[in-house]
């Protein structure tokens, strides 16, 4: 249900009632993880998934039953029948939990509304969709959001920004321009900065759950950046730029002290091959490589892999 936070939020503010079904157990194959969940509000307009596609029609129903007055209720999904029964076409079984959230507590809407705003939040729900603490049927848990820091502010930064965004990321952009660095040119980040980089990351120390991507082609800029950033624990730091001005980049990163095992860490040319050119698809290409690194996958096409499709 917390994947769907902001969804809910939105509803709740406008007065509507909420129902959502819940994923509360996986068994074998499935396209969703535990806590993912399909949301129908009291205007009858639905959002996310629980499947593929494969059950959701027949939870709108359920989800309008307890709208009309029905109890919460679980429900499980497998393999359907050839007779139109609602069922996964994957071979797995998911247990769903069908609950009003317009009927929580005060306390658990608080913690769907700390999720809303990329905070950490943990609710623990039992059978009857009521948030409880002893024998709960789930416990949601959503951590703070994947921080991402864009190095310059550019158009191509505009575009991933938007997608890492939508993607659950907490994107800071930093550029010394005003000109560029402006929160209407970036009304999906989490925060706009006008300064140096490089002064900003001293002031700021990186996490291992960084990722740092740098977008600019001013060596005055991105080396010391760079510099900083591989330096850090952060688990992704990549650069835009052709394999010439990696080659630069890399003689000027050695002349300031960067060491063989930092620069061996850095993504340059930045991005997975997509074959793409605009803006929009050099984000789409940026945010794989990221979201790879962060899962350790390999991002190699999934018909030529072995094993399972989702990592739990």
């Amino acid at each position: 249900m917390l994947d769907q936070a902001a969804e809910i939020c939105r509803r709740l503010d406008a007065g509507q009632r909420v129902v959502a079904a819940t994923v509360v157990r996986v068994e074998g194959s499935a396209p969703r993880a535990v806590g993912s969940s399909f949301v129908v509000g009291s205007d009858g307009t639905v959002a996310g998934s629980v499947s593929g596609g494969c059950v959701e029609a027949d939870l709108v129903e359920r989800c309008r039953g307890v709208l009309d007055g029905a109890p919460a209720h679980v429900t499980s999904y497998g393999v359907g029948d050839d007779l139109g029964e609602p069922g996964l076409t994957c071979g797995g079984t998911i247990t769903v939990l069908v609950h009003e959230v317009s009927a929580l507590t005060d306390g658990a809407l608080h913690q769907v509304r700390r999720a809303a705003e990329g905070l950490d939040a943990c609710l623990a729900l039992d059978a009857h969709g009521r948030a409880c603490t002893d024998d709960p049927a789930v416990v949601l848990r959503t951590p703070v959001a994947h921080p991402l820091l864009v190095v310059g502010a550019g158009e191509h930064a505009v575009a991933l920004t938007r997608l890492a965004a939508t993607c659950g990321f907490a994107v800071t952009v930093l550029d010394q321009r005003p000109l560029f660095a402006t929160k209407e040119r970036f009304v999906d980040a989490y925060a706009v900065v006008r300064d140096w980089p490089d002064r900003w990351l001293a002031a700021h120390p990186l996490t291992a759950e960084h990722a740092v991507v740098v977008l600019t082609h001013d060596a005055r800029v991105d080396v010391p950046a760079l510099t900083a950033a591989l330096a850090s624990p952060a688990r992704y730091v990549g650069a835009m730029g052709s394999r010439a001005t990696h080659a630069r980049r890399v003689e000027a990163l050695r002349a300031a002290g960067v060491g063989a095992d930092a620069l061996a860490r850095l993504r340059s040319p930045i991005g997975l091959d997509l074959g793409g050119t605009t803006p929009q698809e050099l984000a789409l290409s940026v945010l794989a490589e990221v979201v790879t690194a962060r899962n350790g996958a390999t991002g190699l096409p999934l018909s030529t892999t072995t094993g399972p499709l989702h990592r739990r």
